[in-house]
């Protein structure tokens, strides 16, 4: 009995792992095209572009984890039906609470899972996903090769070689910003400090139009700011950035506080989905009757069932940052639908 158990557990583990990347890869790939124009920093290759948008990918598995371990149940609840194995199993004594036994051992793990994320991993990974933003933003990212170092409004930065540590040799600067007046920089060498591009061993050249003049300046060591190239603004915190202790911390009486402790409800609640759908799962296709036929219908309403109550759980947890009675209703639909899973879960077992 202990080895059948162990060979379902590991077989919802396998598929939910399984699944969960699929379904969390195809997400990904939708919410980092928002992010496509960090490529248009020369600055940041792929492969950076990559560690930022990776960070999104803790929200996404918190969201598909509970779903897929859902389907993942059903699946291999499924294909025991579909091969007798459970009418076996019944006449041979094995009550469907022992076979829902490996079922509630993946739901702890997915729930225990789940709010470690949201209480820890989820405000780490926000931080350093807005960490990351700001320096792409509003900072030059060391180059991963030579040529275009940085370009943005009208001011580009160009090097020949790239020697580490924000160094430079044979520099190429543009500065177009100003319509009236064009100014090029070039330099043997050169790095970024502090927001500071320090040029050595060059020469300034402006063109003004608008006087029709030229003017050229020899320099050995020449300091530029960059703060304003770059536009530097605080980086002020996210709702999502904060731990769960810090969402009741926010003045009562601002509108940011309802959005703060919208959220900190919501990842309170969001957790409990991990139960409610694989009961869900359980109860409409194990609980079925022990036959051998393909339950595609119970499978289809598994699904419709979870999109609605996903989108209504959602919905619901979005009003709540405008109108905390929401909060209410949240509470509400996840704790009546636990109570009303698992009494019709002991009733029929």
């Amino acid at each position: 009995m202990r080895n059948l158990s162990n060979v379902i557990f590991l077989r919802i583990f396998r598929t939910t792992i399984y699944s969960t990347a699929a379904l969390t890869f195809c997400a990904w790939i939708i919410q980092s095209s928002r992010y496509l124009w960090a490529l248009s920093n020369t600055s940041v290759g792929f492969i950076k572009f990559l560690q930022f948008t990776l960070y999104l990918s803790v929200d996404i598995i918190a969201v598909i984890l509970p779903i897929a371990l859902a389907i993942s149940a059903a699946f291999v609840y499924q294909r025991f039906n579909e091969s007798n194995q459970l009418i076996a199993l019944q006449a041979a004594g094995f009550s469907p609470r022992k076979v829902f036994t490996p079922l509630f051992y993946m739901i702890m793990l997915a729930v225990g899972y789940l709010y470690i994320s949201n209480i820890y991993i989820s405000p780490n990974s926000w931080r350093e996903f807005r960490s990351f933003e700001f320096k792409i933003m509003n900072n030059i990212s060391p180059p991963e090769k030579a040529g275009a170092i940085f370009s943005n409004s009208g001011f580009s930065i160009y090097a020949q070689r790239y020697m580490g540590d924000f160094s430079f040799e044979n520099l190429f600067i543009i500065d177009v910003r100003n319509p009236g007046n064009t100014y090029s920089y070039f330099a043997e060498s050169g790095k970024i400090q502090d927001n500071t591009l320090i040029l050595m061993d060059g020469e300034r050249i402006e063109v003004d139009f608008i006087n029709h003049k030229n003017s050229i300046m020899h320099f050995k060591l020449y300091n530029y700011d960059l703060k304003k190239v770059l536009k530097i603004e605080k980086k002020t915190a996210q709702p999502n950035e904060k731990y769960i202790r810090e969402l009741l911390q926010e003045n009562k009486n601002t509108d940011v506080a309802k959005t703060f402790e919208a959220l900190f409800h919501q990842k309170i609640t969001s957790p409990l989905l991990a139960i409610i759908f694989p009961l869900l799962s359980f109860l409409l296709i194990l609980l079925a009757p022990y036959v051998r036929h393909h339950q595609h219908k119970e499978m289809a309403l598994l699904i419709a069932i979870i999109i609605v109550f996903q989108g209504s759980y959602f919905w619901i947890a979005n009003a709540a940052a405008k109108n905390l009675e929401f909060v209410k209703l949240n509470y509400t639909l996840v704790i009546s639908s636990l109570i009303i899973l698992i009494t019709l879960i002991i009733r029929r077992t």
